[in-house]
C-alpha cells in the first residue's frame, strides 16, 4: 500500500527557494533571496555562522584596486584594473577559468566587498590591503572570517523572519521530478528526524570536501556532501582534480580550530626519516623557501618513496626549527594565538609535516548566474568550479562566496517566482529513508568511522598532491571496493541524537561519491597544470588540455569528457598574448 508524504516525513517544510549551507556563499545567496517576495529557507550541517571555512578564513579579500579606491575609500593602488586583476585570475588558473565567470566575478567584487562593510565588517587598520603572490597589485583588503561571518549576520537579521533556519541538519539528497529539482531531504542530527523540504529552486553552498583527506586546513564539516548531492542529481563537473594543498601544516592545531595550521612567514627545515633536507633535490636554490607545489610535490615524494614516517592517522615527513634563534621563534610565535609549551616544544623537537587540503578550484559547473545543467538546481562558493581554473589566487575565496552567493540568491529566487508548486516522488522519498535509517537498524556489519579513515588516507596518498596513472586507478579500484561495502555500514550505538558514527556512515557516501569523481577527471587529464601535478606526464600540454574535463554521473556510471574553455574577447587577448 503506497505511503503519502505526510507519512514519510517526520517533518515537511514547505519553501520556495532552499539554501543547503550557510556561510559565505549560502548566508549571501539567503540574503538575496530574501529581498524577492519567496519563502527562503536554509538548512545547515552546523550553525550559523559557526560551520565551514568561512570562519577560518585569514582573511584577506581581493577587488581590483582601483574599484578599492573609488568605492571603499580604502588606500589601494588606482593603476590596478579590473582589466588587471582579471588577467592575475586568468594566469594564476593556466587560462582554464570560465572567464565569463572571472568577468563577472571582478566587475562585482568590490561592490560586495562594500556590502561588508557596509554591514560593519572591520577592516585591519595596521595594513588595510595587502599584497600576495599572483597579484601584480597590493588588492588584499584585510580582515578576518569572524568579521565577515558577522557582517553576514547583520545582513541576514535585515530579513528577520523571511528566512527560516534549520541548524545542525544534514542534507542527505536533492529531490527531482521530470528532470528538474523540486526539492531536498535532510535529517535533523539533535533528533534524528527526517525531513522533506519541497522547493522551487535549489543552492547548494556547501563548500569544498576537504575532510575527504585526513590532513586538511578546513573544518570536519567539510566531507564532499554538496558535490556528492550533485552529482547524484545529475549536475555536471568541471576539473574536480584542480585541489589546492597548502604546505608545512601542523599535524595537532595549537589553536581552538577544527582545521590545521601551516607556518607562514618563517622557514622550517623539512626532514625525511634519514634527516636529510630533501629539498635539496626539488629546488636546490630556494630548498624551504620553494613555491608551496613544489614543496608540497616534494613532501609527498618523499612519502611515496618510504622516506617518511607512517602511523595509524598517516603519512608524514617532519620539520624542524631548531636552526633558528630562539628570540627570532619567540618573535614570530608572539603574533600568533600559540600556547608558551607548544613554542617551546618547537624550539626543541621536530614535528609532523604534511601537505593538508585547502581549497577545492573544481568542481559543479555552472554559469555566471550559478545555474547548473539541472534545472532549478544551483551552486555557489567553493562547491563549483570554473572560477579559478587550476589555482586560486590568495584572497580570492571570500570573494567568490560573496559574489556568488549574491548571483545564485537571484537567479534562484526569480525562478522560483515563475516555478509551479513542486511535486514530490513519494517512492524516490521513501527509498531515501531506508538508506538513511539502514545503519541503525544492522545488528552488525562495517564500521563507517573505520571506513572514513581508510578513505581519508587513500585519499591523500593516491588522489592528493602528486598523482600517477597507477594509482589513481588503483584508488578507484578501491573507491568502488568500498562502495560494495556501504550497505552493510553499521552503527553500535542506536541513539538517533548526535549519533557520530551514524553521522559518519551518512558522510563516508558522500566522500566516496565525491572522491571518485576527483579520481577519475584526474587520471584523465594527461599532463600537470597547476594544482594537478602528474609524475607520469610532468609537462604542461596547451596543445591538447587548454580545455576543461567535465564529468557527470549517469545510471551510476561518472563519464568524463573534454570540453573547448568558455572564453570572452579580453581573455582570448591574453591567452594570445
Amino acid at each position: 500500500m503506497s505511503r503519502t508524504l505526510h507519512e514519510v516525513a517526520d517533518r515537511l517544510i514547505d519553501t520556495d527557494v532552499l539554501i543547503i549551507g550557510s556561510e559565505g556563499a549560502g548566508a549571501r545567496a539567503a540574503i538575496e533571496a530574501a529581498g524577492y517576495d519567496v519563502r527562503v529557507t536554509v538548512v545547515t550541517k552546523g550553525s550559523v555562522a559557526k560551520t565551514g571555512a568561512t570562519l577560518t578564513a585569514g582573511t584577506d579579500i581581493d577587488a581590483d584596486g582601483k574599484s578599492i579606491h573609488d568605492l571603499c575609500g580604502l588606500p589601494a593602488d588606482e593603476r590596478d584594473t579590473r582589466e588587471t586583476f582579471f588577467k592575475d585570475m586568468l594566469v594564476e588558473g593556466r587560462y582554464i577559468n570560465n572567464q565569463k565567470i572571472v568577468e563577472r566575478h571582478v566587475q562585482d567584487a568590490a561592490l560586495r566587498l562594500k556590502e561588508l562593510m557596509d554591514w560593519g565588517m572591520r577592516i585591519s587598520p595596521k595594513d588595510p590591503v595587502n599584497w600576495a603572490p599572483g597579484h601584480s597589485y597590493r588588492r588584499g583588503v584585510m580582515s578576518t572570517g569572524r568579521e565577515v561571518c558577522k557582517a553576514l549576520i547583520r545582513g541576514l537579521q535585515m530579513f528577520g523572519r523571511k528566512i527560516e533556519y534549520f541548524e545542525h541538519t544534514m542534507a542527505i539528497d536533492v529531490l527531482k521530478n521530470n528532470g528538474r529539482a523540486v526539492g531536498a531531504v535532510a535529517v535533523d542530527l539533535e533528533t534524528g528526524e527526517f525531513l522533506v523540504l519541497p522547493a522551487k529552486a535549489v543552492i547548494i553552498a556547501t563548500g569544498g570536501g576537504l575532510k575527504i583527506y585526513g590532513f586538511t586546513t578546513g573544518n570536519q564539516e567539510l566531507t564532499g556532501d554538496g558535490q556528492a548531492i550533485a552529482r547524484r542529481a545529475g549536475a555536471d563537473f568541471i576539473d574536480a582534480q584542480q585541489i589546492q594543498f597548502l604546505t608545512t601544516t601542523f599535524r595537532h592545531p595549537p589553536v581552538s580550530l577544527q582545521s590545521i595550521n601551516p607556518i607562514l612567514n618563517i622557514s622550517p627545515w623539512l626532514l625525511n626519516r634519514f634527516g636529510e633536507r630533501f629539498m635539496m633535490k626539488y629546488d636546490p636554490e630556494r630548498l624551504e623557501r620553494s613555491t608551496r607545489d613544489k614543496i608540497a610535490i616534494g613532501i609527498m615524494r618523499e612519502i611515496w618513496d618510504r622516506r617518511g614516517w607512517s602511523d595509524e592517522l598517516g603519512s608524514y615527513v617532519i620539520m624542524s626549527l631548531k636552526h633558528l634563534p630562539d628570540n627570532f621563534v619567540d618573535n614570530w610565535a608572539r603574533t600568533r594565538s600559540y600556547s608558551k609549551e607548544f613554542i617551546e616544544n618547537l624550539k626543541r623537537n621536530a614535528v609532523p609535516a604534511f601537505s593538508a587540503s585547502h581549497f577545492f578550484c573544481g568542481g559543479i559547473r555552472i554559469n555566471e548566474r550559478c545555474e547548473t545543467n539541472v534545472p532549478g538546481l544551483y551552486a555557489a562558493g567553493e562547491v563549483t568550479g570554473g572560477c579559478h581554473g587550476t589555482n586560486r589566487l590568495s584572497g580570492n575565496a571570500i570573494t567568490q562566496v560573496i559574489v556568488q552567493g549574491k548571483w545564485a540568491g537571484e537567479a534562484a529566487a526569480e525562478y522560483a517566482l515563475k516555478a509551479k508548486k513542486p511535486e514530490i516522488d513519494v517512492k524516490q522519498v521513501e527509498e531515501i529513508r531506508n538508506k538513511v535509517y539502514a545503519p541503525l537498524e544492522r545488528k552488525e556489519g562495517n564500521s563507517a568511522t573505520k571506513l572514513k579513515k581508510n578513505i581519508q588516507r587513500m585519499a591523500y596518498e593516491d588522489v592528493g598532491v602528486v598523482r600517477i596513472a597507477s594509482r589513481l586507478e588503483g584508488a578507484i579500484k578501491e573507491i568502488n571496493r568500498m562502495k560494495v561495502d556501504l550497505p552493510m555500514v553499521y552503527t553500535p550505538y542506536k541513539g538517533k541524537s548526535f549519533n557520530m558514527p551514524w553521522i559518519d556512515a551518512l558522510e563516508v557516501r558522500n566522500m566516496l561519491d565525491t572522491l571518485e569523481i576527483i579520481a577519475r577527471c584526474a587520471l584523465f587529464r594527461t599532463e600537470s597544470r597547476g594544482n594537478h601535478n602528474r609524475v607520469d606526464y610532468p609537462e604542461t600540454d596547451n596543445r591538447n588540455w587548454l580545455k576543461n574535463v567535465i564529468a557527470k554521473e549517469e545510471d551510476g556510471e561518472v563519464k568524463i569528457w573534454a570540453e573547448p574553455l568558455v572564453t570572452t574577447e579580453f581573455g582570448e587577448k591574453i591567452a594570445s598574448s
